[in-house]
């Protein structure tokens, strides 16, 4: 006996705007010998004879840009990216000529990590499932990995013979990187600047809503892009296009570079060591329809922190300076490694010895 229950899933994703050719104008239609013969008759003749007559005429400004006001479905599974949740429509239906009883339905997203429940109805299953009915419900899963997604699809019934069936059913598809990160740091005094790179690899646009950098404890972020300080709080009273304007649109191929400054909590160097764990970027954008994307990349270390044996900072210094005048100044000298140095010599741009000859720095 043939399995009676079967599943068709499909999935639920937004419509696409409808483009037509801007013009509306077709080569082997427009252009023939007949419409050339109909053409010699005079114009007012063809306008009313013609069937494609006007057809190459802009009726208004709209029809240059092909967008109408028509949404299309989408014909095929599409992309499937990280970031972005996957939103199924599973329907289950008996194909048999009997009814099925204590019918249970579940289904389950498999990768190579993990293994998530999106629907179980093991503890109220169906009480029967009649011949060409069905049980139709929606799943939603954020996707959080890459590569190949097992959607497993069982249920288990009891069939017209009082045998409990089992059957399962497995549909796969594969999520891809919406985007390309690349970040560089460079250490400048106590500041480390982290410059990050964003590429759209999508087979769409994007809106970029955010990018933001959480710093890990003890550091502190703070973005010095110029788009942050063009970006306003808009009301009502802000002409559209100016919001518009402020947009993030990231194309196709495209990318967008931000800027990140780093500090110390309570001063100091925020790199101070090799491999220190500055903190992670989240981005956040938003298709054509609105569909939300969010991701967060790994933590991303600092620059290697250079290797000084001898530090020198200006602590203090007179005030007012006056040219060709001796000033005071105060200049702290401090070891980072373990054994004693010396002698030392610290000198001005002019050659001039300021520390005794003899003077050593201990640890």
């Amino acid at each position: 006996m043939d399995d009676a229950l079967a599943f068709r899933v499909l999935r639920l994703a937004k419509p696409a705007f409808g483009i037509q050719k801007p013009l509306k104008f077709h080569l082997n239609e427009d252009m023939t010998s007949d419409l050339i013969k109909r053409s010699s008759h005079g114009a007012a003749a063809s306008k009313f004879q013609e069937p494609f007559a006007e057809r190459t005429e802009l009726q208004s400004a709209l029809d240059a840009c092909g967008v109408g006001g028509l949404m299309v479905l989408t014909k095929s599974f599409g992309e499937a990216y990280l970031g972005e949740s996957f939103v199924g429509y599973i329907s289950l239906g008996n194909k048999a000529s009997y009814r099925a009883t204590e019918v249970i339905v579940k289904v389950e997203l498999q990768t190579s990590r993990q293994k998530v429940v999106l629907y179980d109805n093991t503890t109220s299953p169906l009480p029967f499932l009649g011949p060409g009915s069905r049980h139709d419900f929606i799943v939603q899963h954020d996707i959080k990995e890459l590569g190949i997604h097992n959607l497993i699809c069982s249920t288990v019934y009891t069939a017209a013979d009082g045998e409990r069936r089992y059957t399962p059913e497995t549909f796969k598809f594969t999520s891809a990187n919406p985007l390309y990160v690349k970040t560089k740091t460079r250490q400048v005094g106590d500041n480390t600047f982290m410059e990050a790179c964003i590429e759209n690899f999508s087979k769409n646009p994007m809106v970029l809503e955010y990018v933001r950098f959480d710093a890990a404890p003890p550091l502190s972020g703070v973005s010095i892009d110029i788009r942050d300080v063009l970006m306003t709080d808009f009301t009502s009273d802000v002409p559209l296009g100016s919001y518009i304007d402020q947009l993030q649109v990231l194309d196709v191929g495209c990318g967008s570079n931000y800027l990140f400054r780093l500090t110390r909590r309570g001063g100091g160097a925020a790199a101070d060591s090799a491999g220190t764990v500055l903190g992670k970027l989240e981005i956040k954008w938003r298709g054509s329809l609105g569909e939300v994307g969010r991701l967060q990349t790994q933590q991303i270390l600092g620059p290697p922190a250079p290797t000084k044996e001898v530090e020198i900072k200006i602590t203090s210094i007179s005030e007012q300076i006056h040219l060709e005048r001796p000033f005071q100044t105060v200049v702290k000298l401090q070891s980072h490694v373990d054994r004693q140095l010396g002698p030392l010599t610290l000198t001005m741009a002019s050659g001039q010895n300021l520390l005794p000859s003899c003077c050593t720095l201990l640890v």
